[in-house]
C-alpha cells in the first residue's frame, strides 16, 4: 500500500504571530485550524512588562511633580503629618519599580476576558467557534493591542524625556489618541478619548475579523464583541479618572 510522504499541515505560532499584524486572514484561518497562543502570549508579557519599565522614570516625576495639587485636593493626604506624607511618596515611588510585573498578570487576564466576550457573542450569533480558538486569537491580537503598544508609548515618553510630565494622567496620554479633542477640564471624558488611539482601533479591527473568519460569526455580533472589547478598558480608564 501507498504511504503518502506529505507531511500533515502543523501549527507555526512564529508565523501565526506575524500574520497577525500582516495578514490577519491568514493568521485566523490558521487559529481556526490549529489554535497557537503559547508564543504570542509570551511575547506580550515582555513588550508591555519592557515598555512599562522604561516608563518608569515619567511615572515617579510625574508623581512627584503632582504631588502639591494632590495634597490640595485630597484632605486625608492634608492632614498627614511630614514624615507621614513623605513615607506615603516614598511608598509609591517604590511601587513605581515594580509596576512592570503587573504585565504578567494582567495580559493573561484580558486575553481570557476577550475570548469569554467572543464566546458570549459567537454563542448569541450562532457560530462554531470554542473557547480555545478565541483565546489563541485574543493571545496573537495582543501582541499589536498590548504589547507594540506599549512600547511604541515608551519609545515616545522616552525620547519626550521624563522630565516633560507633570503628571500620571499626562504620561497615559503620550499616545497620540483623540484626547487632543477633549475639552479642557474634563478627566474622564478625556481618559475615554485617550483610550481611541491607532493600537486600540487596530485591536477592534482583529477582534472582529477574529469573530468573523474563527467563529463564522455574523457581522453584526462580530462588530459588537469588537466594541465591548474596546468599551471594557475605556471604560475602566473613565472610573479611575479623577
Amino acid at each position: 500500500m501507498a504511504v503518502d510522504p506529505t507531511p500533515a499541515p502543523s501549527a507555526n505560532g512564529l508565523k501565526t504571530l506575524i500574520d497577525t499584524i500582516v495578514s490577519p486572514k491568514e493568521a485566523f484561518e490558521s487559529i481556526r485550524t490549529f489554535p497557537t497562543w503559547g508564543l504570542a502570549l509570551a511575547i506580550t508579557i515582555v513588550l508591555s512588562a519592557l515598555g512599562s519599565y522604561l516608563m518608569i522614570p515619567a511615572f515617579q516625576h510625574a508623581f512627584t511633580s503632582s504631588w502639591p495639587e494632590m495634597l490640595a485636593k485630597d484632605p486625608r493626604l492634608a492632614q498627614m503629618s511630614a514624615d507621614q506624607q513623605q513615607s506615603f511618596v516614598s511608598m509609591n515611588l517604590k511601587i513605581f519599580n515594580f509596576a512592570w510585573l503587573f504585565s504578567i498578570v494582567a495580559v493573561p487576564v484580558y486575553c481570557l476576558i476577550e475570548a469569554v466576550v467572543m464566546l458570549i457573542f459567537n454563542a448569541i450569533g450562532r457560530g462554531d467557534g470554542t473557547f480555545g480558538k478565541f483565546f489563541a486569537a485574543s493571545c496573537n491580537i495582543a501582541v499589536p493591542a498590548a504589547g507594540l503598544s506599549t512600547i511604541v508609548a515608551a519609545l515616545i515618553v522616552t525620547l519626550r524625556g521624563a522630565q516633560s510630565f507633570e503628571s500620571i494622567p499626562a504620561v497615559q496620554s503620550a499616545m497620540p489618541s483623540l484626547a487632543l479633542l477633549a475639552p479642557a477640564g474634563n478627566a474622564k471624558l478625556t481618559a475615554f478619548f485617550t483610550a481611541i488611539n491607532p493600537f486600540t482601533i487596530w485591536a477592534v479591527a482583529l477582534s472582529i475579523a477574529a469573530m468573523l473568519i474563527v467563529g463564522r460569526v455574523p457581522k453584526l455580533q462580530a462588530w459588537l464583541a469588537g466594541i465591548v472589547m474596546f468599551l471594557i478598558p475605556a471604560l475602566l480608564a473613565v472610573a479611575g479618572a479623577k
